[in-house]
Parts: C-alpha cells; structure tokens; sequence
C-alpha cells in the first residue's frame, strides 16, 4: 500500500489557516482534528515536485464547516419567524415553531435550539442575549459560569431557581459566541415577544445591553438603562401592542460582571430594587 504523500509547505500553511479560521469563528468539529506538526526537512532529490493543491480534511462535514470552507448557505424556505410565532397558542406550540424554524442562519452554526429552563408558573421571566458555548451544547439558556452567576444573584435575594422562567433574544448560539447582529436579533424577536406575551410574567428582566435595547426599543447603553424601571409593552400574535405594559427591569449580564466585578455593586443595587418591588407588590 502507497504512503501518503507528505504536504508540502505552502499545503501546510493553507490547511492550518483553516483550521484556525474554524476556531477562530467558533465552529464546532463533529470528529476531532489533529494539530499540524512541523514538517520535517525533506531529503535531497534530484528534481522538486510540482506544488499541489491543499487537500480537503478528511472528515464529517458539519453544515458549519461547510459555510466556513465556502460552500455557500442553503436556500431558506419556510413561514417568516412573525407567521410561525402568531400560530402559536402555547408555550409548546412555541417550542416546537422555534425548533422547525430555518429562517436564521445561526441554526446552521449551532448545536441545538435554546428556548428556555425554569419554572414555566414563576412571577418573573429573564431575557438575556444569545447562548453561549455551554448553552449551545445543553440546549439550555444561562448554563455556564454566567449562568450559575445569576442564579446565585437572584438566590441572594431570595429567589431559587424554581422562582425564576429564563430565556435569550436569539434561540441559537453566533459563531464565537459573538454578539448576533442586528439582522439575526430581527429575525428572532417575533419568537421572544411572543414568548414573553404567551409567558406573561409579571415582572420581566432583560439582562444585557441587547436584551434592553431590542425589547425596550432603546438606543441608551445598559450602564444607563439598568436599573431603571420601564414599562414593556406586551405584543399580540401580529406583533402590534396590546395596550397592556408589565414592569421591566433593565440589569447587567452576568457575563459582563464576570470580566468587571467591580460593578457587581450596582448590580447588588439593583437586585434591591427588585426585591423592594417583589415585597410591595
């Protein structure tokens, strides 16, 4: 049986950028890749080989790597998110429409469709952005370190887990665990105003700059809105408003006070305020 035939440098070069242009986009390998080891010297011969071509890796392709090695995205067809929301007369009914949607191009990115965890009966419903890394393979939103983060903010004041109903923005994770941009947070936000209407908590908590601009309709940073009550206006199945508002408080999100500690105490600020509405209300 014939040995392979070694890469030549300039294969090598090309097979590693990308490679570390998946990483770098945050693509998810269905089978492991072995890191290149340095080449080494080729004995003398008598005339060079013709370069060649960079092979394609050999391995299962996932729909990722297949945009990533510049294959092109598949046609999209289907209801628009607004359709598939408006069907939708419960919160499975909403699930299900969410994990049939093909419309966003950041499910053919992600592991699994993360719509919510928590008490489907709790006083209070949590938005934040978008699933991260641990989210994306739980299926699961606020999983990781962010996750159990809130959880212990929200315990601090009283409130388990099983007081608490939590969602993101956007159902699948951005590459990288980037932020989505503004055309994917518009493609998903039918399916979170719909969750929000069908949930109807009676205090909503964004988490997060996105959260608070997209679902308040602002364009102020976090670090003015937090802490400051609004009103959010409840949708109906078309996404016009109802006419009826739930108090809405605006916080940082975990993620954001675990690279800036120092302001966790305006975040203890504002778990105060929450727990000061929560006894009076």
């Amino acid at each position: 049986m014939l040995e392979p035939a070694a890469l030549t440098p300039h294969d090598e070069k090309a097979l590693q950028a990308l490679i570390d242009w998946w990483d770098e986009a945050g693509i998810e390998l269905d089978a492991p890749v072995t890191r290149l080891k340095k080449r080494p010297a080729p004995a003398p011969a008598p005339r060079p080989e013709p370069p060649r071509q960079a092979p394609t890796p050999q391995r299962t392709a996932t729909p990722a790597a297949a945009i990533a090695a510049g294959f092109g995205e598949p046609e999209v067809k289907g209801p628009s998110a607004q359709d598939a929301a408006a069907k939708a007369d419960s919160l499975d009914a909403l699930e299900q429409a969410i994990t049939q949607f093909d419309g966003c191009p950041l499910k053919r990115t992600a592991r699994n469709t993360v719509f919510a965890r928590g008490n489907r009966d709790a006083r209070i419903m949590i938005v934040g952005e978008a699933p991260g890394r641990d989210e994306d393979e739980a299926g699961k939103p606020f999983f990781g370190r962010s996750g159990q983060l809130l959880d212990k903010m929200f315990a601090s004041i009283g409130l388990a887990e099983d007081a608490l109903y939590i969602s993101n923005i956007v159902n699948w994770r951005p590459p990288g665990n980037r932020n989505p941009t503004q055309d994917e947070i518009a493609t998903c936000l039918p399916f979170i105003e719909r969750h929000i209407a069908l949930k109807a908590p009676d205090i909503l908590i964004v988490a997060g700059g996105v959260a608070a601009q997209s679902l308040l309709r602002e364009t102020t940073g976090i670090t003015r809105l937090r802490g400051q009550w609004r009103d959010y206006a409840l949708k109906q199945a078309d996404g016009s408003d109802t006419g009826q508002t739930i108090p809405c408080l605006p916080l940082f999100h975990p993620s954001f006070l675990l690279r800036q500690p120092a302001s966790k105490r305006m975040a203890w600020q504002d778990l105060l305020s929450l727990d000061d509405r929560l006894r009076n209300s």
